[in-house]
């Protein structure tokens, strides 16, 4: 009987036990455990001892067991605080290996500097201005289509926008009421095999857009406006000026290039004008090249009587001077002109009294 109770009493000192040190580990409260494994201990040591006189060699091997069950509790303890160690001792080692391995990529990367300082800084700075300066030239916009030299369509934000350029105009080719005008084409050829499925830059002006609802804008190709490059190229001339002539005096060096060659439209007289905005006027210069000085016959007297004065060459026909309305008509006379002038229209004289376009 006694035996039996110190049996009960041992396996609730081993679970106890077991459980205080699961306890430990799992962060609980483990006093208790130990508390009631500590009672049920000295019950197991009092029965064994009651009985220890009845047989000794029982109560040895009940001792020894109990050893051995601490003995190997104490072990996995001690593994697990083993195995703790070595975690931390390899996450050392790899702390470690990681430092050594930055040391090195720096010890790198200050070698590379150094061999790179051999090279031209000059052209590495030329680079990052060339970089920064071609993001930095308005919304980047892709063109979709060319409607002639100085107007295109492009997808801007998401959206198919008409941009009508800025400070340019270029001979007309697809206007209805006018017919295709020299350098017209090359003008719009130019802009095809230049701006075709680019991506550019599109700086708007101080006045968004014009009474079509068209963008008026700089259009830029890298550090270049476009403008520029049919300038220089004298495929159109400054005109179409609006509120924003910001960049007008660095067109006109541009426009100077091709002037002073004469080439393009400037290489037919009289044919293209600056800043104005009255287009083009092929077709009067013709006029004005087929007008032709009649030829004097010299009249036929006798030898004794004096040769007769030549008579005076015919005043050359006027030059007429067409503009489209009034308002083109005041960019150039701002108080209109009489039914004298070469520009008077009638159509322009709303009230019929010999001048047209007063104020």
């Amino acid at each position: 009987m006694l035996m039996f109770f110190g049996i009960i009493g041992f396996l609730l000192f081993i679970v106890f036990l077991v459980k205080g040190f699961l306890s430990i580990f799992r962060k609980k409260n483990f006093k208790k455990d130990f508390m009631i494994s500590l009672a049920s201990f000295v019950l197991f040591a009092a029965m064994a001892t009651i009985d220890g006189s009845n047989d000794p060699k029982q109560v040895t091997k009940d001792k020894e067991q109990v050893a051995t069950k601490e003995v190997k509790e104490d072990s996995k303890v001690e593994k697990k605080e083993a195995s703790k160690e070595e975690e931390q001792q390899a996450d050392k080692e790899k702390e470690q290996q990681a430092t050594k391995e930055e040391d090195s990529r720096e010890v790198s990367n200050n070698d590379s500097k150094e061999s790179s300082t051999d090279e031209p800084k000059d052209a590495a700075k030329k680079a990052d201005v060339k970089a920064s300066s071609a993001s930095s030239h308005g919304e980047k916009a892709t063109v979709t289509r060319v409607v002639d030299g100085d107007t295109i369509h492009v997808s801007l934000k998401g959206k198919d926008e008409t941009i009508r350029m800025l400070l340019l105009d270029t001979p007309e080719t697809v206007d209805p009421n006018k017919p295709v005008e020299p350098f017209g084409k090359d003008a719009s050829n130019f802009a095809k095999q230049t701006l075709s499925g680019k991506t550019v830059g599109i700086q708007v002006g101080s006045e968004p857009r014009d009474k079509y609802g068209r963008l008026l804008a700089y259009v830029w190709v890298g550090n270049k406006t476009y403008q520029e490059m049919v300038l220089e190229k004298g495929l159109g001339r400054t005109a179409y000026l609006y509120n924003d002539t910001s960049m007008l005096a660095r067109f006109h060096k541009a426009q100077d290039v091709a002037k002073n060659q004469e080439i393009g439209v400037w290489s037919i007289p009289g044919y293209a004008h600056v800043d104005h905005n009255h287009g083009y006027h092929y077709q009067e210069e013709k006029k004005k090249e087929t007008v032709q000085t009649p030829v004097q016959k010299p009249v036929q007297k006798p030898a004794p009587q004096p040769a007769p004065e030549p008579e005076p060459e015919p005043e050359p026909a006027p030059t007429t001077e067409f503009f489209q309305n009034c308002t083109d008509m005041r960019t150039v006379y701002p108080n209109g002109v009489p039914s004298s002038h070469p520009a008077y229209q009638a159509k322009m004289d709303r009230d019929k009294d010999n001048f047209a376009c007063e104020r």
